[in-house]
């Protein structure tokens, strides 16, 4: 729907906002896959005035198409797909991962939620986790391993495509053709983390810089062999080539302290 990439930390909100939490369900084999789509297709038959048309078909095509999609994947590359590093990160698991000590609000916010509810919606996993996950290079199959840990509903056929590929460009670009990585606005835009952070998400170098900022240009950077010429990329490479080969080195030097760095950030 309209809200389903939304982030928030209000207590007034629902911590899973508008997400169904059946995945655990499903993965489990605790229900069908049939059994939702056929419910959902039900509720909209009988209250269209509470389910738009394009509610339904995203709701239905996460199930019927990506999560098969998904399934198909995992199976046709085993074994051998959680192991894949097609960009050779190799950057250890910070330690906030685990207890969620760091000042990047968004990351702090989001490990805190899993480590109480032993879920968060898939924005946060992709847009928060893997993200800042990507940008410091961290080995793929320690972020692979702690998915596994965390979440109640990470079966390995459904987590590692989703981690391993969509999440960290780790397979090659078997499951997605480009690397699902931003800076500190996209965060700012989708979600209330932003406000009240120690960081900054206007600010690309420094003390009160979002960290995901000079680490984005700084991942577009390093990856130009991969990512150049890709056309979903080309906005960025565009930006980036703008940049003054002065800002690029103050965003190289920046990004190289954070990801020495990590987990004290």
């Amino acid at each position: 729907g309209d809200y389903q990439d939304a982030m928030s930390d209000q207590h007034d909100v629902d911590w899973s906002l508008y997400h169904s939490r059946l995945s655990f369900s499903l993965n489990s084999k605790m229900i069908s896959p049939r059994e939702v789509i056929e419910a959902a297709i039900r509720t909209r038959d009988e209250h269209p005035e509470r389910v738009s048309m394009s509610q339904l078909e995203g709701f239905v095509r996460q199930i019927l198409g990506w999560r098969e999609f998904v399934r198909g994947m995992y199976w046709s590359n085993m074994p051998g797909y959680p192991e894949k590093n097609e960009l050779q990160h190799q950057t250890k698991l910070p330690s906030f991962y685990w207890d969620g000590n760091t000042h990047m609000r968004c990351v702090n916010k989001s490990v805190e939620q899993t480590i109480e509810y032993g879920y968060a919606h898939h924005i946060q996993r992709l847009m928060v986790l893997g993200n800042i996950a990507n940008l410091l290079g961290i080995n793929p199959y320690s972020v692979h391993e702690w998915f596994l840990s965390v979440y109640v509903d990470a079966i390995e056929w459904v987590e590692a495509p989703n981690v391993i590929g969509m999440a960290l460009s780790a397979d090659g670009g078997l499951i997605a053709s480009k690397p699902y990585v931003s800076s500190g606005n996209y965060i700012n835009k989708m979600s209330s983390y932003c406000k009240g952070c120690r960081y900054k998400p206007t600010i690309k170098t420094g003390e009160n810089a979002c960290p995901f900022n000079a680490l984005y240009w700084d991942f577009l950077d390093r990856h130009r062999d991969h990512y150049g010429r890709n056309n979903r990329l080309a906005f960025a490479y565009k930006n980036l080539d703008r940049k003054p080969s002065s800002e690029m080195e103050a965003i190289r030097r920046y990004a190289e302290m954070l990801k020495q760095n990590a987990d004290s950030l």
